[in-house]
């Protein structure tokens, strides 16, 4: 009935007050065919604009479900909670509820709950499957190095299966102050175990922590120092670690939210028998980036993410500049029309990494830079309650200036997710 997104709010201007539509308003206050064609082409951005429209429908007939739920939907929105949460139970109740819209409506009215409490908890689990047509993401075989030596086959391009588990915490107290100061906490973890190639199970585990100050003066804007730490396992040994710092800032501008952050952590890498040079990547590694989230139509919105990322390693020619620049564009519907919420997720990417120097291993005489691109289609199915199917499609190509760095992989992924 309404299109939720668009531009930054604005005011009504004498045009939109002169139109047509709103001049058939006046003349005509109950007539709901033509407050429903002026709400829907009205600013998406002007929430209270829309707000205002859908109240006067009620004032001329209080029975109707679905302006109630996007009434419920505008004031979300807005964050006022108790007033969103009073519009989506009003409309389960009406006659003309229809299933999907009843059981959205104790969706949102959940998520309600949790955000009206100063502790609150969120994250998902998954484990499952994944079949990569190169695990090593190494090169084909039989590559010859400058020097006329064989790439080492062991990390050449292979097939393989692995399972994988993943994990994601958010944790957020809130202080109930009207600065709106929070404290906040996350962890995130993968874990893979590979089929046959072992000199690849690999494990993740990062976690940041950090008070998040609200600036009311400027708006909705806030700013988040934190520390950071993570850690990782190679062949089932002791890798890598790392401990740091960053500040990011949340700033929401009508519907878009931008989160610019800065970031450097030192780096440490640990030789192992089969990387017995890992440790000439110790160094600091700084990153700056901005992370973007809103709407695109209806359904349909948008995630991006742009890097900058500079790593100055204890060796040079493992010393970088990375740009990376993805976009994730999640759509929900409803197939099935029984309120339950598939997301299907277009993805695409692009990084290009420039190393500092020659790596003397592998060409002595070129210094490497390598362009990757990538693709992907993931899909999110409910099963039951907050239990879903995720599977994910996804194909990745590095291109490079010396042969041993370039490669192929497609890969797919599936099994049970959790969130909660």
């Amino acid at each position: 009935m309404l299109v939720l997104s668009g531009p930054p709010a604005r005011a009504q201007t004498t045009s939109d007050l002169m139109s047509p539509l709103f001049q058939g308003i006046l003349a005509q206050p109950g007539n709901l065919d033509n407050t429903l064609k002026y709400a829907a082409l009205a600013p998406a951005g002007d929430v209270e604009s829309a707000i205002s429209t859908y109240e006067q429908l009620l004032f001329y007939n209080p029975n109707l479900s679905s302006v109630r739920f996007e009434l419920g939907v505008l004031y979300y929105r807005l964050g006022s909670y108790e007033m969103a949460r009073s519009y989506f139970a009003s409309a389960m109740k009406m006659a003309d509820a229809t299933p999907a819209l009843r059981q959205r409506s104790e969706d949102l009215i959940e998520g309600i709950d949790k955000k009206l409490q100063p502790d609150q908890l969120s994250g998902f689990a998954q484990t499952g499957f994944r079949y990569q047509t190169n695990a090593a993401l190494g090169p084909a075989g039989q590559t010859v190095l400058a020097s006329g030596k064989l790439f080492n086959n062991s990390f050449a391009a292979r097939p393989d299966w692995n399972w994988f588990g993943a994990f994601g915490v958010n944790y957020v107290h809130d202080f109930e102050q009207q600065n709106g100061n929070t404290f906040e906490a996350s962890a995130v973890g993968y874990d893979a175990q590979q089929f046959k190639l072992h000199q690849f199970d690999v494990g993740v585990l990062e976690l940041r922590v950090g008070p998040r100050f609200g600036i009311p003066a400027v708006g909705e804007l806030s700013i988040k120092p934190y520390v950071v730490a993570t850690g990782a396992t190679l062949a089932d040994a002791p890798y890598y670690g790392g401990l740091g710092g960053g500040l990011t800032a949340r700033a929401k501008i009508g519907d878009l939210v931008l989160d610019p952050y800065a970031e450097i952590v030192q780096q440490g890498f640990r030789n192992q028998t089969l990387y017995p040079l890992a440790a000439g990547m110790n160094g600091l590694l700084s990153t700056v980036g901005l992370q973007a989230t809103g709407p695109v139509y209806s359904s349909l919105s948008f995630q991006s993410r742009l890097t900058y990322a500079h790593a100055d390693a204890s060796f040079n020619p493992f010393s970088y500049n990375a740009y990376v620049a993805d976009v994730w564009l999640p759509w929900n519907f409803s197939p099935l029309n029984d309120g339950r919420i598939w997301t299907l997720t277009p993805t695409a990417g692009v990084s290009w990494w420039q190393y500092a120097a020659p790596d003397p291993t592998v060409d002595p005489t070129t210094t490497p830079h390598i362009l990757e691109w990538r693709v992907g289609l993931g899909l999110e199915v409910p099963i039951w309650k907050l239990l879903n199917l995720g599977l994910l499609a996804q194909y990745r190509a590095d291109v490079s200036n010396v042969p041993t760095f370039s490669m192929r992989d497609f890969s797919v992924m599936g099994g049970p997710i959790v969130r909660f």
